[in-house]
């Protein structure tokens, strides 16, 4: 996992975090001004990571619901912080994380920060965006992303995130790991420079260990320009051989 700050943002927004040992991802990309977006990506990684890895061992995953409790929680704390310091108004953050268990992976996200499977040479996004743009194809208004585009509808407008809204939902989703599975956490400061193509490219790169890999997706949105902070977590699960 690596989280860097890019070539334009003078501070780095983003967080990661959670305990790969335990199998627990946590990824956040905040927002908001006097360095505010940074308070609140920090505050839900370390609140998600002491809520779900406290008593765990590997081979225990939370369910949906404790999962879905833990990330009002944070967001709840968001919102409180965001009342008692003037300057943090108007903070929020992304989220997009993933607990294994022994033989498959339970995600939830808020906003644009994204969950991608590489499975067997093929690259699919797990999670679908909380996003303006996304909310009107999802409604039909749109056929797809580029026809919004051309349309003139602003890609970066958030429709969730933690910290925006007094309820917030998130989605949950559960899925079985397979021998051979790479997933990849990232936030939107790597989407938007790098193409899922791209991605797949480096992913695929047998000369590459999973350290030069995130390595190589950071620099490689960097040399695209860098616009916005960059997180990167690329996971190979170890799975169970026990029947």
């Amino acid at each position: 996992m690596r989280t860097d700050k890019g070539m334009v943002r003078e501070q780095n927004e983003d967080a990661i975090g959670g305990d790969p040992d335990l199998g627990v991802l946590i990824l956040a990309d905040g927002m908001g001004g006097a360095n505010a977006g940074e308070v609140a990506s920090e505050l839900a990684v370390d609140l998600l990571s002491s809520q779900l890895i406290v008593g765990r061992t590997s081979e225990t995953m939370p369910d949906e619901l404790s999962m879905r409790v833990s990330i009002e929680t944070v967001n709840q704390a968001i919102l409180e912080l965001a009342e008692q310091v003037p300057e943090y108004q108007g903070m929020g953050t992304t989220l997009v994380m993933g607990v294994f268990d022994q033989n498959s992976i339970r995600y939830a996200h808020v906003g644009d920060s994204r969950l991608y499977r590489l499975r067997q040479g093929r690259m699919e996004q797990l999670t679908i965006d909380h996003t303006l743009i996304q909310e009107m194809i999802n409604l039909g208004d749109f056929a797809n992303l580029e026809e919004a585009m051309m349309a003139g509808v602003p890609t970066n407008v958030l429709s969730r995130a933690l910290g925006s809204q007094t309820e917030i939902v998130s989605d949950i989703a559960e899925s079985e790991v397979e021998q051979g599975d790479l997933y990849l956490f990232c936030s939107d400061g790597l989407t938007g420079m790098v193409t899922d193509d791209e991605m797949q490219s480096i992913l695929e790169n047998k000369n590459l260990d999973l350290e030069q890999q995130v390595n190589e997706l950071v620099d490689f949105a960097c040399r695209c320009g860098g616009v916005d902070n960059i997180s990167v977590i690329v996971v190979r699960p170890q799975l169970s051989t026990e029947q």
